[in-house]
């Protein structure tokens, strides 16, 4: 019996637990559950700002790039309007281009404090700033951007709100370059391999500026991002060493039977500029071996040597071979030069193994072309060609037929031509492979053939300004990629 009480106080005493360890339960099963939303709900908002961020910054990279396609001279809305990019460093008058994005019915002055261009001031100190905002009106212009209105604009309009175009300056960022004197406020320019200060009023031909392009986006949700990049037109590197040149050993050269036919190595104003520069040679070989039986052709009868000036006495006809570019040297780096060109012309590559005659698309003082013929190319009638003409096998032209720019026949190396048509810029021959189209086993190039039929005022003119629009391609490359903090 007392044992019987025992265990019922026992049980009395017990009756509470369950409900207690039940409670605790729910409680912790409580907290983790609202544990579990709130890193939930953190981890959606983490997300959420970092997509808005990413959002930002490759709205910036979009609007950088909108701006880049728009330096090409044949784009739709292009920026190469005459006056319109900047040809001052920054601080001068109209020396920064705004291209504007504003979304519906809103308002963007980076110059006035709607979506501000606070790093302008951190990059000049030719700009009087207050708080963080140049003063004065004068430093700058603004156009739209073209997916503002362009039929195939997006929709809704992106989140960058502006891009700024400006020339670099040597104090700009880093890194810093030395030229000997005032290297802090020189433009920078590039020469085809590297930046450099240049210490003269803009950049040196044939050398181009660089520009720096700086992009601010901001989404709806706030978020901002800044990117900067540095671009510079794309170039072939080609520097002409005479307005003729017959790049091998044996060159055969026949001047024809017209008294005024010639070869100019005087610079030639042509293809939209009238600056001239330092004459070349007429008529340059590789070696002093083909000099003599091309003047001794020139000098006839009848004597034609006034019709080939140049750096010397007519006839200048020199041996070039310590001035040859690099890129003229050998088959290897001729064929080089000539892939280089294919791939960056601006047409399908014409191949042409038993000839093709005729160009649908010459180009004009505009839109200069870039045109690749693998094989043999005949052109007659009356024909304006502008830019790069560059052909493996012969080139026959005859008729009324102009070109203004290059000039390469470079493969079989052989060139005929009537006495009427008229080359503007520069003419390289060169042999560089056999008959069967294999690269010659040689170093140095084969024999290369230049002749001229019957007679007529036509001749090659050396022209600098022609060569620098063949040879300065539509597009823009970036040198350089960063991104600001604002």
């Amino acid at each position: 019996m007392i044992r019987l009480r025992q265990n019922r106080h026992s049980k009395s005493r017990q009756r509470g637990v369950a409900l207690i360890a039940a409670l605790i339960t729910l409680l912790l099963i409580a907290a983790i559950t609202a544990g579990m939303i709130i890193l939930s709900t953190t981890e959606t908002n983490t997300s959420a700002n970092f997509r808005d961020e990413q959002r930002a910054f490759f709205s910036a990279k979009a609007g950088i790039e909108e701006v880049r396609d728009r330096l090409r001279t044949g784009a739709t809305d292009t920026l190469r309007a005459a006056g319109t990019l900047p040809t001052t460093l920054p601080g001068g008058a109209n020396s920064a281009l705004y291209i504007l994005n504003p979304a519906n019915g809103e308002s963007v002055a980076p110059w006035a404090g709607n979506y501000p261009d606070e790093e302008i001031c951190k990059e000049t100190t030719a700009l009087g700033c207050t708080n963080g905002l140049p003063n004065g009106g004068a430093w700058h212009t603004s156009v739209l951007a073209s997916s503002a209105y362009a039929p195939a604009a997006p929709a809704p309009v992106l989140d960058w709100k502006w891009v700024r175009i400006t020339l670099k300056q040597n104090n700009t960022l880093a890194p810093y370059y030395t030229n000997g004197t005032n290297a802090n406020t020189n433009q920078v320019c590039w020469n085809g391999t590297n930046e450099y200060a240049d210490p003269t009023a803009g950049c040196a031909a044939p050398n181009l500026p660089v520009y720096i392009l700086t992009a601010l986006a901001v989404t709806p949700s706030g978020s901002r991002r800044m990117v900067q990049t540095e671009v510079v037109e794309d170039k072939i590197n080609f520097t002409s060493p005479s307005a003729l040149t017959l790049d091998g050993t044996g060159d055969l050269f026949a001047p024809g039977a017209s008294g005024n036919w010639g070869v100019d190595g005087t610079d030639h104003a042509g293809c939209g500029v009238t600056t001239l520069g330092p004459p070349v040679h007429s008529i340059g070989v590789p070696d002093n071996a083909d000099v003599v039986p091309i003047v001794t052709s020139i000098q006839g009868p009848p004597n034609r040597s006034g019709n080939y000036p140049g750096q010397t006495a007519s006839p200048d006809v020199a041996n070039i071979s310590a001035t040859m570019p690099p890129n003229l040297q050998t088959v290897s780096s001729l064929q080089n030069l000539m892939t280089t060109v294919k791939n960056n012309s601006t047409q399908p590559v014409l191949y042409c193994p038993t000839g093709c005659s005729g160009l649908s698309t010459p180009g004009d003082v505009t839109a200069p072309q870039i045109i690749y013929v693998n094989g043999n190319l005949s052109l007659s009638g009356n024909i304006t060609g502008y830019g790069i003409l560059a052909v493996t096998g012969s080139l026959t032209i005859s008729g009324n037929v102009t070109w203004n720019g290059l000039v390469l026949v470079i493969g079989q190396g052989i060139f005929q031509t009537d006495g009427t048509p008229t080359y503007n810029g520069a003419i390289v021959v060169a042999k560089t492979l056999d008959p069967l189209g294999n690269p010659l086993p040689s170093v140095g190039p084969g024999s290369a053939t230049f002749n001229t039929n019957g007679g007529g005022n036509g001749g090659v003119n050396y022209s600098s300004g022609c060569i620098t629009q063949a040879t300065t391609l539509s597009t823009f490359h970036v040198v350089a990629i960063r991104e600001l903090m604002n």
